[in-house]
């Protein structure tokens, strides 16, 4: 029990992870230069952690590591504070399958990914089996043309927060996906961004493309965008359940292609204007209620 009382003290979201870890896991830790201020914490995870081959000052060297292997079950904790820059297109890149990245810390102080400098600048994970929890990741530059690519299979992103608007700036995209990148899933979390900004208009905070079994449950979306949910060629299979949307530009929340098939349920909705926040011809759509503008008078809410 001493590894998860350890654990519990920098964040909540951590306190169940050591039974979902696989017994031949190793754990690594980004954000230290020395082991000095960590030294309690980190020797509940054995005398390879004291050693210090398993710490590291950045996510890139993480990665980069022979230490951190593939498919194993590694488990790379981000300690609370860290912040990284990405300047370019893959300024951050995970190409090593199987690798669960867990950003430790509450609030603001939770790992950070802000995106500068150039409108391609982005996060691109190619490899499968990647998690990614308890981060956040801000547009601070405007017309990121994409801050995350997808292009891996069952990919996830739990318990995370997405800065795509600020007052001046605006990512075109949050998340875009690719074909390969089948059985997608995005958790507990929020995509965030003002009613009004100088900058861009994102024009969707998740980009999902083609592939298969996705689940889009209990995230929190607001802000300026065309719509929070795009899918623009045909998508088979999967459910977008449970979730907020506060859409602060145009009549949509969820628009998919037209031979799409979803499943979209129990949404809560409220856009600027207009009565189709969700488009889906051949989706499923069931138990999903909507307010068109802010104040509306109590009772005037639909159902789709």
């Amino acid at each position: 029990m001493a590894q998860e009382n350890q654990l519990s003290r920098y964040g909540s979201v951590v306190r169940a992870l050591p039974g979902a870890i696989s017994p031949a896991a190793k754990y690594h830790f980004v954000g230290l230069s020395t082991l000095t201020a960590y030294g309690d914490f980190l020797s509940e995870f054995g005398p390879d952690v004291d050693g210090g081959d398993r710490v590291f000052s950045t996510l890139t060297l993480a990665l980069a590591s022979s230490n951190v292997v593939a498919s194993r079950g590694d488990v790379i904790f981000i300690l609370p504070g860290y912040t990284q820059t990405i300047v370019g297109a893959a300024g951050q890149a995970i190409s090593k399958a199987g690798i669960r990245i867990v950003g430790l810390g509450e609030g603001s102080l939770r790992p950070t990914f802000t995106f500068t400098t150039a409108i391609a600048a982005s996060f691109n994970i190619s490899a499968a089996n990647t998690t990614i929890e308890n981060c956040i990741f801000t547009a601070g530059f405007d017309a990121i043309t994409a801050m995350i690519n997808v292009a891996g299979a069952d990919v996830a992103f739990l318990g995370c927060e997405f800065n795509t608007n600020s007052g001046s700036v605006g990512a075109v995209l949050g998340i875009l996906t690719a074909a390969t990148a089948a059985r997608l899933r995005v958790e507990n979390s929020r995509f965030l961004g003002p009613a009004t900004n100088s900058g861009t208009t994102t024009t969707a905070q998740i980009k999902h493309e083609i592939g298969a079994d996705y689940i889009i449950k209990n995230n929190y979306f607001t802000g300026k965008m065309t719509q929070a949910i795009l899918n623009a060629t045909t998508l088979l299979r999967g459910s977008i359940d449970d979730n907020r949307f506060v859409v602060a530009t145009g009549t949509l929340a969820i628009s998919m292609a037209a031979a799409s098939t979803p499943f979209i349920t129990n949404n809560r909705i409220n856009v600027a204007s207009g009565t189709t926040p969700i488009i889906a011809a051949a989706g499923f759509v069931a138990g999903n209620v909507y307010s068109a503008a802010a104040g509306v008078t109590a009772g005037t809410a639909s159902t789709i």
